[in-house]
């Protein structure tokens, strides 16, 4: 019993899970095409995503600041980790671009290096899966999850003033050694927006 609850007392870990955008794909392609107009005002459009964090809904951004950097978006699950159990959290992502036509996106969520404080010992004792939700409710459902692979985790297309969810799980080990005991842990993700079609009248 003396184990388990020193265990359970380094698993009151901040899952600090940040996501941001690093690139948007194929919008040069996409909007490089010619047509006759008649004379008027041309205005460009913003290729705008929002992220909403869960459970912790209150946190949203930008996945690009007005400074053309990349937002970070910080889930903390509300949930305490313990041995053999999970912790969950997950992002609403919206496509709110202002463009005209279809703007149908895709997001993939991919894994960084999972860090933790002291010796190291508790980034090497969780596990990362992932789901696709259609709420946010979805993300607390502990089933449906599957390991976080390098292929990351791609959403079916979100059509112009729409949604998708992706969800996390964190696991701990049930043999995490004692030496977690008081460890943080990192697990860093990043989210990639790609236009999948912006070219009005052809998609």
């Amino acid at each position: 019993m003396r184990i388990k609850r020193s265990l359970q007392a380094a698993a009151l870990i901040a899952a600090a899970v940040v996501l941001g955008l690093l690139t948007v794909q194929g919008t040069y392609a996409l909007w490089n095409a010619t047509a006759s107009t008649a004379p008027g005002t041309v205005s460009s459009a913003s290729f705008d995503v929002k992220m909403t964090a869960t459970p912790n809904s209150q946190i949203t951004t930008n996945m690009t600041l007005a400074n053309d950097k990349p937002a970070n978006l910080t889930i903390t699950p509300t949930s305490t980790l313990l041995p053999g159990g999970s912790a969950y959290g997950g992002v609403v992502v919206t496509n709110n671009t202002n463009a005209g036509g279809s703007f149908d996106t895709a997001i993939t969520a991919t894994k960084g290096i999972v860090t933790s404080t002291g010796d190291g010992s508790l980034a090497l004792n969780v596990s990362v899966n992932a789901k696709l939700g259609t709420s946010a409710a979805d993300c607390s459902i502990a089933t449906g999850y599957t390991v976080l692979g390098a292929s990351g985790l791609v959403s079916p297309p979100v059509i112009k003033g729409g949604s998708t969810v992706l969800c996390f799980q964190i696991t701990l080990s049930s043999n995490a050694p004692p030496s977690v005991k008081g460890q943080a842990v990192n697990i860093p993700l990043t989210l990639t927006a790609s236009q999948l079609c912006g070219v009005p009248g052809v998609c």
